[in-house]
């Protein structure tokens, strides 16, 4: 009973700040490391397949008595106030206990109503699920048979690069997935050489118009015989 009195404290932090002990350590463009998973149907397959389209991660563990639900909870919230059609992303509900089994993802689902379209998988092999999240900078921590982590979803660009991250419990899929598509980062690289660029033509304009006021035309005067 002391191990779960603890860690429900250590999870009071993450729900009402989005991190317990824990912090992310997120940085955008960092590649997902390629891992074999299992669902919770028992298929096994390569995180590779995530490739092509943006993916929405949400890194939790089905023994989690309180945050991962409102993770749950809070990412369906913001998939049915999204205007994106739900086949153009990925949501996945990723789960880094390795005492986690296929049954445990199954009546997870069941539990917390996870849309059939959602992938609901762990890793395949020992070791991969810290080995993936710490490639991304996902950092969580183990106590008393309970986990400490952020309260946080990652977006994937279609080639599997980290985008963008979310932490708490309100997740704006909107602005995940511009994140992922790059919307964002077209401003970010190009906004600056844009404004220069305006105000390099605003100053010859300017040059443009003050040589027009100031030149005096040249007067040709003729001769009387």
């Amino acid at each position: 009973m002391k191990p779960l009195v603890l860690s429900l404290l250590l999870f009071v932090p993450s729900i009402v700040f989005g991190t317990g002990v824990v912090s992310s350590e997120f940085v955008t463009g960092k590649p997902l490391p390629i891992i074999d998973i299992i669902d919770d149907a028992g298929r096994v397959r390569s995180t590779a397949e995530w490739k092509g389209i943006p993916t929405i991660l949400a890194p939790m563990y089905a023994r989690c008595p309180v945050a991962c639900p409102l993770i749950a909870s809070a990412l369906k919230r913001g998939v049915a106030q999204s205007s994106a059609a739900p086949s153009t992303y990925r949501v996945v509900l990723f789960f880094f206990d390795p005492h986690d089994t296929p049954a445990d993802l199954r009546r997870l689902r069941e539990r917390e109503g996870i849309p059939l379209s959602w992938t609901v998988a762990t890793a395949a092999h020992a070791g991969d699920a810290r080995r993936m999240l710490d490639g991304i900078g996902y950092r969580y921590g183990e106590i008393g048979g309970y986990f400490t982590h952020p309260n946080e979803v990652i977006a994937l660009t279609p080639d599997l690069k980290t985008a963008k991250a979310l932490i708490g419990t309100n997740y704006d899929v909107d602005d995940l997935l511009a994140a992922a598509r790059g919307s964002r980062d077209w401003i970010g690289r190009y906004g600056g050489w844009m404004l220069a660029l305006l105000l390099l033509a605003l100053l010859l304009s300017a040059i443009h118009l003050v040589t027009l006021f100031t030149v005096t035309p040249k007067c040709h005067g003729s001769s009387v015989a």
